[in-house]
Order: structure tokens, then sequence, then C-alpha cells
């Protein structure tokens, strides 16, 4: 009855309600301590417009980066009214001292240039106040609806100055949202804007799980059966990838994109994690349990499978060494977390570090973190504390942010947090229920 109960709820996305406590008292490792914030001015970016159309933009595009930069907890803005001159006329050189009396670290300058019809020259630089150069220039050229994602570009070139790694809002969510009345697949940027529905099937869609930056595997009842599908999110042609009797869930993408791990129940078996080719072909079973095994999240080397399982009583995470292969007498999936009477959702950080889960706490959900390298080795982090339930975490691609859902406003919405300075963001702001949410792999190619 309780495995039945498990795989049931995780397909309706629905809170766990358990009658079993937490036991015991609890102590969590605090993360590494955060960054202290950098402090950025941003004035509104200049403007080049033969037409009106340009009328707001700059203050739009500024005000952009301005949110990018925060969202990321390593930039605090300098306050406009705080600014001591107007922005230098162009060919004169920045106020220098102006700037160190507000203790300005960086400053980003902008010029939109309007080329021809909905044509336009994005030029954006960064300054470095200590060493009064520019530490970061780049030109864009594109059509209007590609002027956020230069902007997006330019913050994680930003981030890349500061802190030596790029960052991952050049990026797409996908989640499942009840907009239409039903669970619909959605795709928006990573800051929610522009959002799509993808699937129009009026029937029950979950679990986006992004093979590319351009298609996702997700759950479908299309055929009253909840089958496996893979979508491309422009043409939003779909191709079934697993669809055998009983339950195909819980996709979750190898490293590269060259395997598929799901959770599938054969005829007369339990649900049981299995590996397959991308297009769904050649399933090997991984583990094989009487218990229900679902939720794998590969570590990005592909080396081992972490995984929910009720085969100790209550849903827990293990973790199974997939260069042993198959689960056997020799090869027994480790239990990682030993803390909760209900832990669900893992998923890896792509740096392999962090191993990102949803805990159930008292009668709410909140997220933690198992980090692979603490100081003691193994540690858990509690990464919030709210009186919400907060679940289904996604890793931004550069590793330092995770996207989750929460029902802090009454209904579920999706938020992102940085695992630095822990500060939630709210993403979407619908009366609807949005949940699931996916952070796609990074948009940017070099050189490109």
């Amino acid at each position: 009855m309780l495995k039945r109960m498990f795989i049931g709820v995780c397909l309706m996305a629905l809170a766990w309600v358990i009658s079993a406590e937490e036991s015991g008292l609890e102590e969590f490792i605090v993360i590494s301590k955060a960054p202290k914030k950098a402090r950025i001015a941003i004035p509104s970016f200049r403007l080049e417009f033969q037409s009106e159309e340009g009328f707001g933009l700059g203050e739009e595009l500024s005000g952009l980066l301005g949110k990018d930069l925060t969202r990321s907890g390593f930039f605090e803005l300098v306050p406009r009214p705080s600014y001591l001159k107007p922005a230098p006329a162009q060919g004169e050189d920045e106020d220098w001292q102006a700037w160190s009396m507000l203790n300005t670290q960086a400053v980003a300058r902008g010029e939109l240039v309007e080329l021809g019809p909905d044509q336009y020259q994005l030029t954006l630089k960064l300054f470095d106040t200590a060493t009064r150069k520019m530490a970061v220039g780049k030109s864009y050229k594109g059509s209007r609806t590609s002027l956020r994602r230069m902007v997006h570009r330019f913050a994680d070139e930003t981030i890349e100055w500061l802190t030596g790694r790029r960052g991952g809002f050049e990026s797409r969510l996908a989640f499942v949202s009840s907009k239409s009345g039903r669970k619909e697949i959605f795709v928006s940027d990573s800051d929610g804007f522009s959002p799509a529905q993808l699937s129009n099937t009026r029937k029950l869609n979950l679990s986006p799980a992004w093979l590319s930056g351009s298609s996702l595997y997700f759950v479908g009842y299309d055929r009253a059966n909840p089958d496996l599908y893979l979508l491309d999110i422009f043409s939003k042609e779909k191709k079934l990838v697993s669809s055998q009797p009983g339950l195909n869930i819980s996709p979750a993408v190898g490293p590269a994109g060259k395997k598929l791990a799901a959770a599938l129940e054969s005829p007369g078996e339990n649900l049981d994690l299995y590996i397959l080719n991308p297009d769904g072909s050649r399933p090997l079973r991984v583990t094989s349990h009487p218990a229900a095994d679902l939720e794998p999240a590969w570590s990005p080397d592909g080396h081992y499978l972490a995984f929910v399982s009720d085969r100790s009583g209550a849903p827990q995470i293990y973790m199974i060494d997939l260069y042993q292969g198959a689960e056997s007498a020799g090869n027994k999936p480790v239990r990682l977390t030993t803390q909760g009477s209900y832990n669900t959702s893992p998923a890896w950080s792509p740096d392999g570090r962090y191993l990102a889960y949803t805990r159930r706490v008292g009668n709410q959900f909140d997220l933690y973190l198992i980090d692979f390298q603490g100081a003691s080795g193994r540690t858990e982090i509690q990464l919030t504390s709210t009186p919400y339930n907060e679940e289904d975490p996604s890793w931004s691609p550069d590793g330092r942010m995770l996207v989750y859902s929460s029902n802090k406003n009454g209904n579920y919405d999706i938020f992102e947090i940085s695992i630095f300075s822990k500060e939630p963001m709210q993403i979407t702001d619908w009366p609807s229920d949005e949940t699931q949410p996916s952070w796609s792999p990074s948009l940017y190619e070099k050189g490109g």
C-alpha cells in the first residue's frame, strides 16, 4: 500500500502526507561563507534611435542587467539617486573619484543603436574602478527580441569577471503549469520572461527534463498511460520514447545527453530504474527491489545515479555505482539521507559537489543540500526554512543557484535561490500552480 501511494503521489506532484514524525534533533552545517557582494553601478543605457521604437529600452535593459546581477547573489546595486553626476558624454572618462566615494567596485555602461528596421547593436562595457580600466567589453547585433538574451549573456560574463566562472542566466526554464486548466508543459527565459505553452493535450503532462537547450523529455498521458515523450520546444513536435504498459516516469538526462535514466514498471515487475538510449531504445535495468525506485539524478561524470526509494519503509535518497553495473549482492545502493523520515527530488549540481533534495520538516517541505566535499566529509545543509512547501529543486547551468516551486503565496509559483546568499526571488506570479521547474543547459556557444 505504501509503495502504491508513493508512486501515485509522485505522479500527481502533490504534497506528501505521512504520519511518521521526524526523529531526533538535527544539526546542519552552514554553507561556506557567502562571498562579499561587489557594489556595481548601472546607469541607464544610452540610446541612438532614428524612430520612437526605443522609448524606454535604455531603462528596461539596464534594469534587466541589474536584476540578473542581483539574482546571482554576488552583486549589490549602487542606488541611482546616489550617483554624484550624470553619465559622461561619449568619449569622456569616468569620474573615478566620484565612484570611489560611493564604494563602487564596478560600473556597467551600455549603448543601444538602431541600425535599421528591427536591427540593433548593443554595446556593453564593464569598468573595474580599482584599475580604472575596462574589464569586459562586448558588442552584439540582432533583432529586438534578442536584446534580453544579449543582456543575460553580458551578465554571465560579468559574473565570470568577478568569480572566474561564467554565470548561468543565458538559459531557459521548463515547468508544469495549470494555467490552462490542465497540467501542461511551459517554457520561459531563465527569469520567467516570455513564457510559452509547449503541450496542449488537455491531459496530464509532468516532469520536464532538458536534453538540450532546444528539446526536453516529459511524461504525458495522451494514451491514458504515463509515457515518456521527447519534445522540440520550437516546432513543438514530440516523439514517443517509452510506452511500455505501466509507468514510464521520472526522465533524467545523463552527461552530454548520451543516455536517459527513467523509472519503468514492467508487467509483473516493480517500479525500477532503467538506462536507455536517448531515443528510448535498449533499456537496461539498473535497480531490482520489491520497493519503488524512481526520481533518478545523474552525477555529472556519469559514475553514480542518485534516486528515491521507499525500500526502508519511507521515501529516502540512495545512490548506486553505475561503474559496478546493475544492483546486485556486490553492488548495493548506498543510502545518502540519514536524517528525516521523508526525502525526495534529488538533483546533482553540475560540478558534482552538491546534491539538492526536498525534505519533509514537520508539516511542510524545505530544500536541503548534501555537500560531498564538506570539511568533515559528507555533510547536510539546510537551504530553506519557512512555513511553506518548497520543492522540486533544479540547478542553474553554473551550479550556484536553484530553481524550485513554493506555495508561499497560496498557489505554487517558481522561485530561485542562490546557494551562497540564500536570498529567494520569485520567477512566476500567476494565479495558477507552477511546479516541477527544470533549468536548461547554458545556451551560450563559445565564439557565438
